[in-house]
């Protein structure tokens, strides 16, 4: 595993633009314009608020029985666990996407510039490290084989099974 990824560290350029291809997948999950499905989200955060105030109004005059009330309430709550999944979400994927950012940053300033001695002589969890700003993961299995996963495993080709070293 250290050797595929040394191999990619040890060039720069073909480094600098797999990082870009594993930051452009995950700007593709992303949504076309999260800031404005951030304010529709809230907005529709808001939306609820008032019709709830609404219904509460309606039902406090008498105009709405309980048992309608419940059922309206009960919608709305649904609506707003909705609601706030998906800001959830999509704050997750902005912060994912900026720590893709700082971690690419990081890597070509402080490993792509290094000679390939001192890269040989980082310690496991230095290279772990490396890893995992890469988002590699790799897997040994009992029978040998290597299981490797992540963006960026996909984006320099390196397979998902192969054999363990010995």
């Amino acid at each position: 595993m250290w050797e595929l990824v040394f191999g990619l560290i040890t060039d720069p350029e073909e480094l600098r633009a797999d990082l870009e291809r594993m930051i452009e997948l995950e700007r593709d999950g992303l949504c076309r314009d999260p800031s404005r499905e951030t304010r529709a989200w809230l907005e529709k955060l808001a939306e609820v608020d008032r019709e709830r105030r609404g219904y509460q109004r309606l039902a406090a005059k008498g105009r709405m029985a309980e048992n309608e009330l419940d059922e309206a309430l009960a919608e709305l709550d649904e609506t707003r666990k909705t609601a706030e999944r998906e800001l959830s979400a999509l704050r997750g994927h902005q912060e994912r996407l900026g720590e893709l950012e700082r971690d690419k940053d990081a890597i070509l300033d402080s490993y792509a510039g290094m000679a390939p001695d001192a890269l040989e002589s980082l310690t496991p969890e230095e290279r772990h490290r490396v890893y995992r700003m890469l988002r590699i993961r790799a897997v040994a299995h009992v029978d040998g084989t290597l299981e490797v996963s992540g963006a960026l495993a996909g984006a320099v080709g390196i397979s998902n099974l192969g054999t363990a070293p010995s």
